[in-house]
């Protein structure tokens, strides 16, 4: 079995080992390496990290290039299996391999195509999303699907704990039908019923506006918790909260500190309040509440904002 697998965050590294046990012979696709921290020198993406640890042969250049292509037709792959890559692949590359271009997508397809599935689904306080198994083909995660199943949304997940629920549950699927996949034996049923479409994250997407409800602020800090960061600002100084507890009652005060506590304090929303419970100021590491209160001692009726 020759692999191709396509990927390049931290959540698509688990999935390049189980292609990487499954695989005869693999070469990897990744984004090039990239300055990811102020300051520092380029780095390679997770994936590659990985792909040079396990010794296999990468690839930076992109995908919809014909110095790719060239490359990708030459290995002649059976299977291309892509998880969070970032790139789009050209219709040329799709038709290469001899079995499927696979593509794993944490969401129940149509529902959530496009790039954000995960923190859509908790900017949304969903209760429920999944992931599915899909052929690819031209369209923005239109292909038929092979395997699908559903997955709980917690009251206190964030999309850290929500990325390792989907990545077990889709590891698992892959596992337990990976026979039939390389046999040619599956079904593949086209999507039906209406779809939504996820937008890319942008900066001011991140930024908190307190003049929203209490479950809305909560929803969005869950969704955005560690990368890239749910942003206000304290004391003329950006900072990140990471977590939080909405509160559905409280004085509607926006962006104004109601009350401080041992573990956490309090802001208010256009309705309700949140508990900030963790955060992480401009320059520092992150910190739970409780430390961040007996370093920086913020005040009731200070604003956040």
């Amino acid at each position: 079995m020759k692999m191709l697998f396509m990927g390049s965050p931290e959540v698509s590294v688990p999935f390049l080992d189980f292609a990487y046990s499954k695989s005869s012979e693999m070469i990897v696709f990744t984004q090039k390496d990239k300055i990811r921290k102020r300051g520092k020198a380029l780095e390679p993406t997770p994936v590659k990290k990985r792909a040079l640890e396990l010794g296999i042969t990468v690839h930076t250049t992109s995908a919809r290039s014909q110095e790719s292509i060239n490359i990708i037709r030459y290995f002649q792959p059976d299977i291309i299996l892509v998880v969070a890559f970032g790139q789009i692949l050209p219709p040329e590359l799709l038709a290469i391999p001899k079995l499927y271009p696979l593509n794993v997508h944490f969401s129940l397809l149509p529902q959530y195509r496009g790039a954000t599935p995960v923190n859509t689904a908790l900017l949304n306080g969903d209760s429920v999303t999944g992931t599915t198994i899909m052929v690819m083909d031209q369209g923005l995660d239109t292909g038929d699907i092979l395997y699908s199943d559903e997955c709980t949304i917690d009251p206190d997940d964030n999309a850290t704990e929500l990325f390792r629920k989907l990545t077990k549950l889709s590891l698992g699927l892959l596992e337990r039908n990976w026979n039939d996949i390389i046999s040619g034996n599956v079904k593949r049923i086209p999507q039906q019923g209406a779809f939504s479409l996820t937008k890319l994250i942008k900066k001011e997407d991140t930024v908190i506006d307190f003049n929203a409800d209490a479950i809305s602020v909560h929803n969005k800090i869950r969704a955005f918790n560690e990368e890239p960061g749910t942003r206000t600002v304290f004391r003329n100084s950006p900072v990140l909260i990471e977590k939080s507890f909405p509160e559905t009652n409280g004085p509607e005060t926006p962006g104004t500190i109601t009350a401080v506590g041992r573990d956490h304090f309090t802001v208010g929303c256009g309705k309700g309040a949140i508990r900030v419970l963790q955060l992480k100021p401009a320059g520092k590491r992150s910190m739970k509440a409780n430390e961040f209160i007996n370093g920086y001692k913020p005040l009731t009726g200070e604003k956040l904002g």
